[in-house]
């Protein structure tokens, strides 16, 4: 795991908050949403929040692309656009993140999540993230 990516999760309280963690597999890294009740958002159906979901899918994001450009870029997200693809369940997410193009002040950036397999997506998000230099 990116020693970057551990050390924003550590320091960040959304990520505290998100219960957000991050591992490795052959394909790369995995972010993992753990289940917790304050997640939920229809107590009716047990589904986590749609804004959980896209803030966890956006941190994902965020991490990613700090990783891939260095220690020293700040990110910033300048647009959202977020599919919700299925109903997701009281357990916990993973997400993959995938970087489209790194330009010199902007990234496209999609992050899938998923709950069951990974070719069943909960939710596919996209976002334009702003890239500057840390003062």
């Amino acid at each position: 795991m990116s020693k970057s990516v551990a050390k924003q999760i550590e320091t960040s309280p959304i990520a505290q908050w998100l219960g957000f963690s991050v591992g490795e597999d052959k394909d790369g890294r995995l972010y993992t949403l753990e289940f917790d009740e304050k997640h939920i958002g229809n107590p009716l159906i047990r589904a986590l929040h749609g804004g959980v979901i896209a803030a966890f899918l956006e941190v994902a994001a965020q991490y990613e692309l700090g990783a891939a450009i260095g220690p020293d870029a700040k990110i910033k997200t300048v647009n959202t656009d977020i599919d919700y693809l299925a109903s997701s369940r009281a357990q916990p997410m993973v997400a993959r993140v995938s970087i489209s193009r790194i330009g010199r002040r902007l990234a496209f950036v999609e992050a899938i999540g998923w709950q069951e397999s990974e070719t069943k997506p909960v939710a596919k998000a996209r976002f334009r993230m702003w890239i500057g230099k840390k003062k």
